[in-house]
């Protein structure tokens, strides 16, 4: 092979089916087919640059590049990987631009793009090379094996708990007291006249007489005042 310059390993995808393009073994003439994404080796191609912006596609599971079988250059001729051919035209491919995110695959001798035999969409059908037509089983994706895989969710941050608030005590209920039914009053009851006491006869009481009071002194006898007596008229008086 001519001086080439190594790239980074991609994935293959086909834009109809989602499957890549994948090796099936070790040895020259196997099939290439398209199967579920996986990341495995036999899944991944490295892009060599061949002059004028031609490339070939070695598999990091055989060392082998695509070809097309026997070097066909009819419609319907099947994909495959053969040892490096340095004059093989039939292994030497282009890619033209479709959208932002896919492409063709053309191989360069035939000028037909790379295809998936018969339309089909499942895992293990060959990949051919056909006429250019407007269809997505001739578009691929150029997918990195790092993009095959899920990127992990970021962890978001967890928001502060807020301090738990204390349950308020249930109130207890105030139960109303049913109101007690009212005993019927007991009436007393007869008490047989044998068992009856009999009637004590009260004595009768007898009468005091009043005690006599004794005379107390007799009073004393206020002292008569003396008489006046009369003087005898003076002469002078007279």
């Amino acid at each position: 092979m001519a001086a080439r310059e190594k790239r980074e390993e991609i994935m293959i995808v086909n834009r109809r089916t989602g499957k890549a393009l994948q090796s099936t073994g070790p040895d020259n003439g196997q099939i290439v087919e398209q199967a579920a994404l996986d990341g495995s080796d036999a899944q991944l191609w490295t892009p060599v640059k061949m002059p004028g912006r031609a490339f070939k596609l070695v598999n990091k599971q055989n060392g082998k590049v695509l070809d097309v079988t026997h070097g066909s250059t009819e419609a319907g001729a099947w994909a495959q990987t053969w040892d490096d051919v340095a004059d093989g035209e039939s292994q030497v491919w282009k890619w033209e631009k479709v959208t932002a995110t896919y492409r063709k695959l053309i191989n360069v001798q035939s000028g037909k793009v790379l295809d998936i035999v018969e339309m089909r969409e499942d895992d293990g059908a060959p990949a051919q090379i056909w006429d250019d037509v407007e269809g997505a089983g001739q578009q691929w994706k150029l997918v990195a094996p790092e993009e095959e895989k899920e990127p992990a969710p970021e962890k978001k941050e967890a928001a502060p708990k807020k301090p738990a608030r204390k349950p308020r005590a249930p109130k207890a209920a105030v139960k109303e007291e049913a109101p007690k039914a009212e005993e019927p009053e007991a009436k007393p009851e007869p008490v047989p006249a044998e068992a009856a006491p009999a009637p004590v006869e009260e004595a009768p009481k007898e009468e005091v007489k009043p005690a006599r009071r004794k005379p107390g002194p007799k009073p004393k006898a206020e002292p008569k005042a003396p008489a006046k007596r009369g003087r005898k008229s003076t002469k002078a008086e007279k």
